[in-house]
C-alpha cells in the first residue's frame, strides 16, 4: 500500500537494499554514502511490540493524559504548589519546570540545562561569583567584570554562554567553561554597543538565536546570538524597561516597564498590554513563559514583583488581552 501511495523513500535509504555487489562499484558506493551522509538511513523496524492505539474518545484521552508519561503542568493545579522554606525578598529569576517553579533572588542567575549552577553579581567591588544551587556554596570568584562598570543584569542561553550588561551601556557576551563545580575560563567573545543609558535587563533564546536587552533609555534592542550583531529594536516604552522574556516555542516577547506588561511578536508588533498596579512598590522585576505545548491556551506568563510576590497571568489571544489567574 505504501508503494502504491508513493509513500516510500529512495531505495538507497534502506539498509537492506545494499548488497555486496553494488557496494563494489565505486560510483554506486560513493552515491550511496552521499545519500546516507546527507539524509540518513531508514531502520528495518521501529517497534518490537504492538503500537498502542490512539485514544478514540475523551475518556480515553483523559486517562492517557493522567498516565506516567504525561505530567500535568504545575500551572494547571496552582492549589498544589508549596512555597519554599526560605522566603525571597526580591525576585530576580524564575525558571518554569513541569512539576515546579525555581525562583532565585535579585542579582542571581541559574544556568541551564540542569539549573544546579548559579551566577551571582552585584558585589561592591564589581566582581562576580559562581556557586552550586543545591548546596548554596560558591566555588569561584571572577574579577573581569570590573572593567565594564557596574553589572545590573545577566542571561544564560546555554551552559557555555553568559551575557552581562549594566552601567556601561554595553552588552557583553562571554564564553564560559564550568566542569564539576570549577570555573575553567570566562573569556569575552563580543561587546555589543547600541544603548545610550544603563542596560537594566537582558534575555536570550538559543531556539530563536536572539538576545534582547532593555535599558533605562526606554528601548529594547534585538541582537543576533550567533552573529553577535544588531537586528532591530522594539518601539520605545513609556519608562525604563525592567524585565524581558522570550517564548522559545512561539517567539513571542514580553517586556515590562514599571507595572506595565507588553506582549510582542519577534517583528515588533504589539499583541497585548496591561497595567498591573497591585501595590505602590510592585514594579515587575522578572518574568517568564510556561511552554508546555505551543497550542495550549492554558499557558501563562509568570511575573516576579519588587514586593516579593510571584503572580501568574493567563493569555487570551482571541481578545488580545491578559487576565490574572492567581498570585503568591
Amino acid at each position: 500500500a505504501a508503494v502504491e501511495a508513493l509513500n516510500t523513500f529512495h531505495p538507497y535509504f534502506y539498509t537492506d537494499r545494499h548488497d555486496a555487489e553494488s557496494m563494489k562499484n565505486p560510483l554506486k558506493k560513493s552515491t550511496v554514502l552521499g545519500y546516507v551522509s546527507n539524509f540518513g538511513q531508514i531502520p528495518k523496524q521501529l517497534f518490537t511490540k504492538p503500537h498502542p492505539s490512539r485514544a478514540a474518545h475523551k475518556s480515553s484521552a483523559s486517562k492517557e493524559a493522567s498516565g506516567a508519561n504525561h505530567v500535568t503542568p504545575f500551572f494547571f493545579r496552582l492549589d498544589k504548589l508549596k512555597p519554599s522554606a526560605q522566603p525571597i525578598k526580591s525576585v530576580g529569576q524564575i525558571v518554569c519546570g513541569e512539576k515546579d517553579v525555581l525562583v532565585v533572588e535579585k542579582n542571581k542567575l541559574l544556568m541551564p540545562p540542569h539549573w544546579n549552577t548559579y551566577f551571582c553579581w552585584g558585589y561592591y567591588d564589581n566582581t562576580c561569583s559562581f556557586g552550586n544551587y543545591t548546596t548554596e556554596k560558591g566555588f569561584a570568584v571572577w574579577e573581569g567584570l570590573s572593567d565594564w562598570g557596574e553589572t545590573v543584569c545577566a542571561a544564560c542561553p546555554n551552559s557555555n554562554t553568559l551575557i552581562t550588561a549594566g552601567s556601561s551601556t554595553v552588552v557583553c557576551v562571554w564564553d564560559v567553561s564550568i566542569s564539576r563545580d570549577k570555573l575553567k575560563h570566562m573569556n569575552l567573545k563580543q561587546a555589543l554597543y547600541g544603548h545610550t543609558d544603563t542596560v537594566t535587563c537582558v534575555v536570550a533564546s538559543e531556539a530563536h538565536s536572539v538576545i534582547i536587552s532593555g535599558s533605562q533609555d526606554q528601548t529594547c534592542i534585538l541582537w543576533d546570538l550567533e552573529e553577535l550583531s544588531y537586528i532591530t529594536q522594539l518601539p520605545t516604552h513609556s519608562s525604563s524597561v525592567s524585565a524581558l522574556a522570550i517564548n522559545d516555542l512561539t517567539g513571542e516577547i514580553v517586556s515590562c516597564s514599571g507595572t506595565h506588561l507588553y506582549l510582542w511578536t519577534m517583528k515588533g508588533q504589539l499583541l497585548a498590554s496591561v497595567n498591573t498596579p497591585y501595590v505602590a512598590e510592585g514594579s515587575i522585576q522578572c518574568c517568564c513563559f510556561t511552554q508546555k505545548c505551543e497550542w495550549d491556551s492554558r499557558n501563562v506568563i509568570i511575573a516576579g514583583y519588587a514586593d516579593g510576590i510571584v503572580r501568574v497571568r493567563a493569555l487570551e489571544y482571541e481578545l488580545c488581552t491578559f487576565s490574572c489567574s492567581r498570585h503568591y
